[in-house]
């Protein structure tokens, strides 16, 4: 307190002021701007990419990433480039073609600035406000009705996959957020039962997966592990989940997840018994996702390499328009089998770099993986923003490591 007064004059620390701006400009970063493409309506917003732009313009310095991701880079950028020459059936549409090419890109531009600490802590907050906010949102709609007589119905009403695995990332980005203050602690309690009523108002079976296969990596990660630092992880996590269980079933809140609950319970019965599954129909969810993969597959056939181009599924309808109902199913029609095994070791290199240093952030990631089986992640702008900032976080890291141990080298020469 007696640095921020000081001779009756309020002072805001730089970090703190800095902090604050990056949390309001993150947290507009994620708000949806409906536009018109080909005449439908899409809703996106890729703001984020005047952030690392600001950086790159004030000081004047661009950095470099390290080679694993310069790699990559140069990798994607030759199979646009070998595409756009060789597919001359899409040369009309080449600028549909560049413009899906630099909205994929923009996965990088945060590698080519440095992502410090106060913009992590910036990212942590804005992403955390938006989505607690979202999940609050989503509450407040469903509890303005009846909730019985809405019944199932509130699927279509309030759920929405759409930001499924952002629930799913913040839930583990609150709890495994380090603190030594009680207060933030007990903060926890209500925003990580907000992001559990997120995850199950979406009324997607995929955010249950995901929120499902994200504890199975824990639980993994608790079995392979023996040191003290996970047994104290441990006990943190079963406080929490005592206290989360507790208030939800004592508080009365737990009516609110009755249908969710029944509704999941019956969907996923239906599931593994077979039970009103039907693979052939396409008018159903599991027999549409069939009938878009077998589309992909054909076309893979004619341009196993290069895949599209970069251009989307909508190509292969008539009224282009439509999704491939899956992250991975994107990519691979986008940029091909090759495409697809690059992307593969891009996660795979960032998931190595949360480990290290975000534990939270790294269960969290693997949620997103998870949901990005079923529906598209890091394709929407709010997954991209957040993908490009992790692997903005994954450029700093590695290139000053690098410059570290190059000192070293010097030093001890």
């Amino acid at each position: 307190m007696n640095e921020l007064i000081s001779k009756g004059i309020l002072r805001i620390p730089h970090s703190i002021l800095r902090i604050s701006i990056l949390v309001f400009i993150i947290y507009f970063v994620y708000g949806q701007f409906t536009f018109k493409v080909g005449g439908e309506g899409t809703s996106a917003n890729y703001f984020f990419v005047l952030i690392p732009i600001y950086y790159i313009i004030k000081e004047m310095k661009l950095f470099l990433p390290h080679k694993d991701l310069l790699l990559v880079m140069l990798c994607f950028c030759t199979l646009f480039f070998l595409a756009s020459a060789i597919q001359i059936e899409y040369w009309d549409i080449f600028h549909r073609k560049l413009i899906s090419f630099l909205l994929f890109f923009t996965a990088f531009i945060f590698a080519f600035i440095r992502v410090d600490n106060h913009m992590i802590t910036a990212f942590k907050l804005g992403t955390t406000i938006f989505t607690l906010l979202l999940a609050l949102n989503n509450l407040l709609e469903y509890r303005s009705f009846d909730v019985q007589d809405l019944g199932y119905a509130a699927k279509n009403q309030i759920g929405n996959q759409r930001y499924g695995f952002m629930y799913v990332f913040v839930f583990w980005m609150i709890l495994f957020f380090k603190t030594e203050k009680l207060f933030v602690q007990l903060a926890k309690i209500p925003a990580l039962i907000l992001c559990f009523t997120g995850i199950f108002l979406t009324f997607s079976r995929s955010s249950i997966v995901a929120f499902a296969f994200s504890i199975m990596i824990l639980a993994l990660y608790f079995a392979r592990s023996r040191n003290i630092f996970s047994t104290k992880l441990f006990i943190q996590i079963l406080s929490f989940s005592f206290l989360i269980i507790s208030i939800i079933t004592y508080s009365g809140y737990y009516e609110y997840l009755l249908v969710p609950f029944e509704f999941f319970s019956e969907k996923f019965t239906e599931l593994f018994t077979g039970e009103g599954i039907n693979l052939n129909n396409i008018y159903s969810s599991e027999g549409y996702r069939i009938y878009l993969l077998r589309k992909i597959l054909e076309f893979l056939g004619t341009s196993p390499f290069f895949g599209s181009g970069y251009l989307g599924i909508w190509i292969l309808f008539e009224d282009k328009a439509g999704s491939a109902h899956g992250q991975f199913n994107d990519i691979l029609f986008r940029s091909g089998v090759i495409g697809l095994l690059i992307y593969g070791y891009l996660l795979i290199k960032i998931l190595k770099f949360l480990k290290e240093t975000d534990f939270g952030m790294y269960i969290g990631f693997w949620g997103i993986i998870a949901f990005g089986l079923f529906h598209e992640t890091f394709k929407l702008s709010h997954g991209a923003f957040v993908l490009a900032f992790i692997v903005g976080m994954w450029a700093t890291y590695a290139r000053e490591n690098t410059y570290t141990e190059k000192s070293l080298n010097e030093n001890s020469d």
